[in-house]
């Protein structure tokens, strides 16, 4: 946490100020009481009168600054906050795909939710308080010195055994907590998929089996809470109890020394207005110290995800393709057990297109994602112009390619917002996007235009409108490469048949596509024809090359047909 104190040193400092000059007024209140009664029992009008007007003029400054205590100490975790979500955002986005799929997304959403809401409440709030609280209980320990020394030593002796208390329960507190976050993470998870599932939960009759589901993890995160509250609340209770026995220690110890005439009425209730400044905030501070203690594997979490940047992205050359694309012996596992691809050799040269073929789960799509710096943990080679991917700047590389997939996200914007992702593009370039994509015709029949509104994950659009506003998004950026990942495996055949085309057509284009509809008349406009079985490419060659001889392709062709 000294990383966000020090970017906001100055605002911390005022809080701090305001914090300590609230506090010694607050103890002072002890000094005015007694000297009131002394005063009243000796019946003097005239110094009466006189404390009065101090009071008020103290009272009305003591107001200001407890106001200015809690507006600056809410602004500046206000700020601290924002910036740690805003560094974990930052930091999630600088993972690639391979990082950032090692977790699953409801558990980024719950760091920056659950887990900075733990922070706040069980670390940044708690820090302005044990400061806060031990300027009272230091200010108040010297104030009752002044009072008497006597009954100052009895109740050291009391807050010793106070002292105990977070030491025993703070260990057990920390590992509850971390135990409480994972369920949490846990608890996003599971309804980040019940919700994502909510077509098929409605579709098969799952309406009970989803609210077991539910129960089940909502009582389980249910019971982890309550773990760590009744923790909260042992420690809580012990410190009440230390802290009333303190009081008490004072007021008999006072009334005791009213009587064998060595403290007066006033001083009394001074030391009893004293003993209670000493005594709460040590419940207080003992009270925080292990929520602080206990917040630390949370903020070892938070810390992984927002200096993720620094510790794991790479820098290298820029990555260029003014020539091919080569894979050399390329393998590849994600488990690091069982291969999906195996000794994988091909080459991508610039400008031409190519169709990736063969049945579910041979490989297409991972080698896709390989050639496009998707993974980095693959053995043998992946050269773009010679020049080893490990070895260039991923973001060069993303620079270098578009991907569309079979499912496209669209963004709960306008058909414009979800082309041009926010970027500034001529008028004319959006035209020429629109038109290549096939979109124009769907487009002069929205009164809207480029800026209806297209819903969440464009609900408000059919599958071949979306797939067209993905291909305009890709076309616009031009980018030397376009990737159809059974990109139009999800809309009607005349559909799909019209946007392939329309692609094989664009000359400076290099295409490479994915896909089970095997056309033949799309198929003969490829420049290569890349089969697959297990892993491995068995057969590569243009489609009348492959189809007029005994092959494995043509057996696969004639069997899709």
């Amino acid at each position: 946490m000294r990383p966000y104190i020090k970017q906001n040193k100055i605002l911390f400092a005022l809080t701090l100020f305001t914090s300590v000059i609230a506090s010694l007024g607050y103890v002072f209140m002890a000094v005015l009481l007694q000297q009131l009664l002394d005063i009243a029992v000796e019946r003097d009008i005239r110094q009466f009168l006189q404390i009065v007007v101090f009071s008020i003029a103290y009272f009305a400054l003591l107001g200001m600054f407890l106001y200015l205590q809690s507006l600056l100490s809410k602004k500046v975790v206000c700020r601290i906050i924002y910036q740690i979500r805003s560094d974990m955002f930052r930091g999630t986005m600088a993972r690639n795909m391979e990082d950032f799929y090692r977790k699953n997304t409801a558990d980024y959403i719950s760091v920056m939710t659950n887990d900075v809401k733990m922070l706040e409440e069980n670390f940044l709030l708690p820090l302005f308080e044990v400061v806060q609280y031990t300027v009272i209980f230091i200010s108040s320990f010297v104030l009752m010195i002044c009072f008497d020394l006597i009954v100052t030593i009895f109740v050291t002796m009391a807050i010793a055994v106070m002292f105990l208390v977070p030491g025993l329960l703070g260990r057990s507190l920390e590992i509850r907590q971390n135990s409480f976050s994972s369920k949490l993470a846990a608890f996003t998870v599971s309804l980040k998929d019940i919700l994502s599932g909510f077509e098929v939960i409605k579709s098969y009759s799952m309406k009970e089996y989803a609210a077991q589901r539910f129960d089940r993890e909502n009582k389980e995160t249910a019971r982890s809470k309550y773990s760590v509250d009744r923790l909260l609340a042992l420690n809580e209770g012990v410190s009440a109890f230390l802290s009333l026995m303190v009081q008490i220690v004072v007021f008999f110890l006072s009334a005791y020394f009213i009587i064998t005439g060595r403290i007066t009425v006033g001083t009394l209730l001074g030391m009893v207005q004293v003993s209670s400044n000493l005594a709460n905030p040590l419940v207080m501070i003992f009270t925080n110290i292990p929520k602080m203690k206990s917040m630390q594997p949370i903020i070892e979490k938070l810390k992984e995800t927002a200096n993720f940047p620094a510790a794991l992205s790479r820098k290298g050359v820029p990555a260029s393709c003014q020539n091919c694309i080569y894979a050399n012996e390329l393998s590849f596992s994600y488990d690091g057990q069982k291969e999906v691809l195996s000794g994988v050799n091909c080459t991508i040269e610039r400008g031409k297109k190519y169709v990736l073929v063969g049945k579910s789960g041979c490989g297409k799509s991972t080698l896709i994602k390989l050639l496009s710096g998707c993974y980095s943990t693959y053995r043998g080679e992946i050269l773009y112009d010679n020049t080893e991917l490990h070895r260039t700047d991923p973001d060069t590389v993303a620079q270098l390619s578009s991907t569309i997939h079979q499912n496209i996200y669209m963004f709960d914007e306008s058909i414009y917002d979800n082309i041009c992702l926010h970027e500034d593009y001529p008028g004319e370039m959006i035209k020429k996007a629109t038109d290549e994509s096939g979109l124009t015709e769907f487009l002069s029949g929205l009164p809207e235009g480029l800026q209806y509104q297209v819903g969440e994950n464009g609900s408000n659009l059919s599958g071949g409108q979306k797939q067209r506003i993905a291909v305009a998004r890709a076309l616009i950026r031009s980018k030397p490469i376009l990737i159809l990942d059974e990109g139009t495996s999800a809309i009607d055949r005349q559909t799909a048949y019209d946007i392939e085309n329309r692609l094989l057509k664009l000359q400076d284009l290099t295409l490479i596509t994915v896909t089970h509809h095997l056309d033949e008349d799309l198929l003969k406009k490829y420049d290569k024809i890349l089969y697959m079985e297990n892993g491995c490419i068995k057969e590569e060659g243009a489609f009348e090359s492959l189809i007029s001889v005994p092959s494995r392709f043509a057996a696969y062709f004639q069997l899709k047909k």
